[in-house]
């Protein structure tokens, strides 16, 4: 419904300003503190915390044991979420975050490749999507190779 796009694009930057946060955090935390190891260990921790007391009351229990897939699924993304906490930890001790943020934007690409792949059934992918992707990743080049240069 549209309630619910409005819905998930007003989460989509609560996200965004909480990624921005988080980036400039990490910065603060590995330079000098604490190695990136600890202070991913320290963030996900504190952040499965959050979610233990924000979330535990949602837990359906039967749809979990009903649909061994959707376990599988959700565990093979907290093993990617967590590579890649631990990349954005080892990347923010060894280079600048104005370097660091945007090359980590291009994610995008990767989901759109991977919605195609495997959520054909789901997703729709566009031109428009596909355009906007790529338009991402060419800012992304551009802020990169400002900074580098």
């Amino acid at each position: 419904t549209s309630r619910d796009a409005i819905i998930g694009r007003a989460f989509s930057i609560g996200a965004a300003l909480a990624y921005g946060a988080s980036a400039v955090l990490i910065k603060y935390g590995v330079t000098g503190l604490a190695p990136p190891l600890v202070g991913t260990a320290v963030a996900l921790l504190s952040g499965t915390l959050v979610l233990a007391i924000t979330g535990a009351r949602h837990i359906d229990r039967t749809s979990l044991a009903q649909n061994r897939w959707a376990i599988v699924f959700l565990l093979l993304s907290g093993i990617a979420s967590g590579l890649g906490i631990l990349s954005s930890f080892f990347a923010l001790s060894l280079a600048p975050i104005v370097v660091v943020a945007p090359i980590q934007n291009i994610f995008p690409l990767f989901a759109l490749l991977g919605a195609y792949l495997f959520l054909g059934h789901l997703e729709r992918i566009t031109s428009k999507l596909v355009l906007g992707s790529f338009l991402v990743v060419f800012g992304v080049i551009l802020v990169t190779v400002g900074r580098l240069g």
